[in-house]
């Protein structure tokens, strides 16, 4: 330790690790207050504004052109809005794949339970954990009960 470090300063790494931090729970807090400001997926509304902007841009970077400089534009055109919707199909197969992740559980959830109630019944079972129980007082107690209540 130098004399200019004080002796509960932490080693460079542990302090870059807990600035890190300090900086993520910010932005995720950012991000939180976007994501309600905007009722959802912030990618998804910046999206929307997007396409419109870079069709105009797109249109007013074809008028005006003629023959294979026309094509070239409309050639990387196609590309970009290609790349662009399959990223749309990658989030809709991504939440699609969550719904049928969602979907298994509730029905392993519900044949786990159909399992476990035809396991109870098997006759095994109901012995092990539900034995027979003679109802009622027992004979001799009842008579106790009978003697010292001057009932007979």
């Amino acid at each position: 330790m130098t004399t200019n470090e004080s002796p509960d300063a932490k080693p460079p790494s542990n302090r870059r690790i807990a600035e890190t931090l300090s900086v993520l729970r910010e932005i995720t807090a950012d991000a939180a207050d976007l994501k309600r400001a905007v009722g959802g997926s912030i990618t998804d509304v910046v999206a929307d504004w997007l396409a419109p902007q870079y069709l105009l841009a797109a249109r007013e970077k074809l008028s005006g052109t003629e023959g294979a400089r026309h094509w070239e534009i409309l050639r990387a055109f196609v590309q970009d809005w290609a790349m662009l919707r399959r990223g749309e199909h990658s989030a809709a197969r991504l939440q699609l794949d969550r719904e049928e992740l969602d979907w298994q559980r509730a029905n392993n959830q519900t044949q786990k339970e159909k399992e476990f109630r035809e396991w109870l019944k098997r006759p095994e079972i109901r012995e092990e954990f539900f034995p027979e129980r003679t109802g009622g007082i027992r004979p001799e107690t009842l008579k106790k009960i009978e003697e010292e209540l001057h009932l007979l």
